[in-house]
């Protein structure tokens, strides 16, 4: 093994060589960063800042393996990360410290400037509604204790940004006491919708035929390419799971007041809001919708004599205060990943995601584990493989798995975590789907003829399953759709058992139809409602075994480990440019760091001084 490695860095030893001088550049900044922020002082009357930027207010970051260098990863991770990047779990747990926290007076949320690699967009956090409930009932608990720390006057949350490009961004700033937009800025209230394209005629045009199965009459997804429009029984569930967001964005919506309105919202305000929507931010401040025009340099006096610190410095400022709560911590939790498409392959393989359950399982310090899914679905044997993993923890090695489904957990998703547990989603989280699809495109003489191309397929059994030319029939097809059925059969029966179902009961919510979370809570897909650290206190719970009077409190006596499935990288792809790229970004982000107590790299200054 050795000997491999060695041969390997000789043949790149100018890339060896520079990563290596990189790595210990990066380990020397990092640690002095660390250090840095560690050192700082929180004082009374703090106000906490954040800077949310389109795009970097993610799931999990992306994970860089070293294969056996775990200091090497860990230095490249932290020196490769965004500096505005900060993950849902992190701000969460951002929050409810500085909710308990008597020194932290106030929260001055940012949105004007987009990330300083140039990403994202100015007026979106780019999260979704499920995200941003999350987020609004941290900022809501943040307020509400404040007024019992300190009265009916504090807990103020100012939320600022030129102008909103999309709903969500809203939803989430109508939790804070605040709303500043500026004077030509924009609110784009105009209701939940969907959009869906239909291209079963274009592929008639082309000479494309699709030849595809599904299970059943709900399952949409195949549906854009066979239909030209959609068909009933989708088109009633998926008006009914968008009539339950709007309600939602509605009712939550609601609870905004504005400081010196005459009137308090109502339902029928906002809906006729959405109505006459987008609408300017001076119609916005007379709706009561917003609380004032302001512009950027005005957020200055918002602060004021006061000290401010940065979320993100907080959180690691905090924790190291309380140190003693992760030794006196009487369980860790695992916290898992599974986002984006299931694949057998790829990035994130449905191996990967299994082997890093497995891997969490065996630590001895670890008590529960919390899957945190967000995925449409994917490959039926990959979601298998993850959905076996949890059934060996629980089963085999006797710690509970609980999922935590964030904006959607459809499909696959649903028959990988049947079996957790327990299973806990946002209201507004997108889930069900509990049904399967098939597609093979089949190619007619009338694309064959317009592209000018002939296709011959030599074959040695008479077997048309997998033909580009030719379409199944008689017993063939048929035994085609008893696979199909088999598989739906099995997704079924696995949720019935997971979910304590009845065949029957199991079928009703079946058939592909798709739920919000709080659908999906009414008719048993879920068990409670709720974010990341509320299914991480309820996993510590659970794995509790020896205190009867325990309760699991996420910023007291609980302890996360996070595990994330990596990106392997070999040093070969380690450039000049990338590496050059890791220290430019280290770099700045010390520099723009301050030694005065207004520490915030991931401010723009200008505004929060």
């Amino acid at each position: 093994m050795f000997r491999r490695y060695a041969s390997v860095a000789w043949k790149y030893k100018k890339t060896t060589l520079f990563a290596v001088g990189a790595t210990f550049a990066g380990y020397r900044l990092t640690k002095m960063r660390l250090a840095k922020t560690a050192s700082l002082t929180i004082h009374p009357q703090t106000v906490l800042t954040w800077r949310i930027t389109d795009g970097l207010i993610v799931e999990s970051p992306t994970q860089v393996d070293m294969g056996d260098s775990g200091l090497l990863s860990k230095i490249l991770n932290n020196a490769l990360r965004d500096p505005d990047e900060i993950t849902v779990l992190e701000a969460l747990l951002s929050l409810e410290l500085a909710a308990k926290d008597p020194r932290i007076e106030a929260i001055a949320i940012d949105l004007t400037t987009s990330s300083k690699n140039g990403r994202g967009n100015a007026g979106s956090a780019g999260i979704s509604m499920a995200q941003a409930q999350e987020l609004r009932a941290a900022l809501l608990n943040f307020r509400e204790l404040k007024k019992q720390q300190h009265g009916a006057d504090s807990g103020r949350v100012y939320f600022y940004v030129d102008s909103f490009d999309d709903q969500a961004t809203y939803y989430l700033a109508s939790a804070c006491s605040d709303i500043i937009v500026q004077p030509s800025g924009t609110l784009p209230l105009t209701g939940v919708f969907a959009t869906q394209f239909f291209v079963r005629r274009l592929a008639d045009k082309l000479g494309i035929k699709p030849v595809a199965e599904s299970r059943k009459d709900y399952k949409s997804v195949m549906s854009m390419l066979t239909e030209t429009k959609m068909p009933a029984k989708q088109r009633e569930n998926m008006a009914s799971m968008l009539e339950s967001l709007n309600d939602m964005l509605v009712s939550d919506i609601v609870g905004f007041n504005p400081e010196g309105a005459t009137e308090p919202l109502t339902t029928e305000a906002v809906r006729k809001a959405m109505a006459e929507g987008p609408l300017s931010a001076p119609e916005a401040v007379d709706r009561h919708l917003i609380s004032r025009c302001g512009y950027a340099l005005d957020v200055k006096s918002i602060i004021g004599p006061r000290k401010s610190f940065g979320i993100s410095a907080y959180r690691v400022v905090r924790q190291k205060e309380l140190s003693r709560l992760n030794a006196e911590a009487t369980d860790t939790v695992g916290v898992v990943y599974l986002l984006g498409a299931i694949q057998r392959n790829g990035m994130h393989s449905a191996r990967s995601i299994a082997n890093t359950l497995l891997t969490t399982a065996e630590d001895s310090s670890v008590s529960a584990i919390v899957l945190r899914i967000d995925s449409g679905g994917g490959d039926v044997v990959a979601s298998e493989t993850i959905a076996c993993a949890v059934e060996h923890i629980q089963n085999t090695v006797g710690k509970p798995v609980i999922a935590s489904y964030g904006s959607t957990s459809a499909s696959g998703a649903v028959f990988a975590s049947a079996m957790c547990r327990k299973i806990f989603a946002d209201p507004a989280t997108v889930t069900g789907s509990i049904g399967v699809a098939s597609v093979r495109p089949v190619f007619t003489d009338k694309l064959l003829d317009y592209a000018g191309l002939n296709i011959e397929e030599l074959r040695t059994v008479d077997n048309r399953t997998f033909s580009l030319i030719e379409e199944s029939s008689g017993a063939e097809l048929q035994r085609f759709k008893k696979r199909i059925d088999q598989t739906y059969d099995d997704f079924v029966g696995r949720v019935a058992k997971g979910r304590n179902f009845t065949s029957e009961q199991a079928e009703a919510v079946a058939q592909g139809q798709v739920f919000t979370g709080a659908q999906a809570k009414a008719n048993g897909l879920v068990d409670e409602l709720g974010g990341l650290t509320r299914a991480i206190e309820a996993a510590a719970q659970l794995g509790h075994k020896t205190d009867d009077k325990y309760e699991a409190d996420i910023t007291e006596n609980v302890s996360v480990k996070v595990s994330v499935p990596k990106t392997m990288v070999g040093l070969r792809h380690l450039t000049k440019p990338l590496v050059s790229q890791m220290l430019r970004a280290e770099a700045e982000r010390l520099l723009l760091q301050e030694t005065s107590q207004n520490v915030d790299a991931k401010l723009d200054d200008i505004y929060f001084k």
